[in-house]
């Protein structure tokens, strides 16, 4: 079966048994167009239920939003008199997307390099297998505006690192490098980045040749021994609502603006 699919949002395609889906666009905002979100759920919906394919393979946008851009935009949202059902918006998207990856019966491995914000990270982390070009930089603004980070990102780093670790990154704010990415195990193969989509390729196509009734048994094991997410998000939601609506962070985000 070939599943085609081409829009502002992301451009999809079948190599032998892999669905390749490219990320285009600027994903935070398109989420929020009820058209293309629907329109990724259905597509990865087909796939899941396609007895053809046995793996999802998602790249990352090469031109994705930077650190700056990001602020910016969390601006926009944190602005007086902004739209609290819009924020509200931004965020239920992403929890939907995160949800609806990690119960897909078929793995899904993310592919990415370049600098990569943590809201794009944490999206990843919810994926089955990740793999990172070797110039990949991971970037956590969490201290710069004071807001903890969305997408489940304390609560997949806490299961890769620990709580301490995972504390003591969010409150430094710095950088993290492919090479100690793969050393933390937060991500599972560092490959050239200039080969990077060839490489996720041929890791994808090896693991859809899996037995498919074994892959799903061991992601539904892993769900129930992960708690609740659904919660955590949620949980992640009123936290950042309370910071956005705050005089501090309102100063913060003076600052960098």
């Amino acid at each position: 079966m070939t599943i085609d699919v081409e829009n502002h949002l992301f451009t999809a395609e079948t190599v032998e048994n892999v669905a390749l889906v490219r990320l285009k666009g600027d994903l935070i905002r398109q989420l929020t167009d009820l058209n293309l979100k629907e329109g990724l759920f259905r597509y990865l919906h087909k796939v899941n239920d396609s007895p053809n394919l046995g793996a999802v393979l998602v790249l990352g946008n090469p031109e994705k939003i930077k650190r700056r851009e990001m602020i910016a935009f969390i601006g926009e949202l944190a602005e007086t008199g902004a739209d609290a059902n819009r924020i509200a918006r931004v965020y239920n998207a992403i929890n939907q997307l995160i949800l609806f990856v990690r119960g897909m019966r078929k793995p899904v491995i993310h592919a990415d390099s370049g600098e990569v914000l943590s809201l794009f990270f944490n999206v990843s982390m919810a994926c089955d297998y990740r793999i990172i070009g070797d110039k990949t930089v991971f970037q956590y603004p969490t201290r710069e505006l004071g807001l903890v980070p969305k997408g489940g990102g304390v609560y997949f780093l806490s299961r890769f690192i620990g709580p301490g670790k995972t504390l003591e990154l969010m409150l430094s704010g710095r950088d993290i490098t492919a090479a100690e990415a793969r050393e933390m195990g937060i991500v599972d193969r560092v490959v050239p980045s200039a080969a990077i989509e060839a490489e996720a390729i041929a890791i994808a196509v090896e693991m859809a040749a899996k037995p498919l009734a074994l892959i799903a048994g061991i992601k539904r094991l892993l769900s129930v021994a992960s708690g609740d997410l659904a919660a955590f998000l949620e949980a992640e939601n009123d936290l950042l609502l309370e910071c956005i609506k705050s005089d501090d962070f309102r100063r913060c985000l003076k600052k960098l603006l």
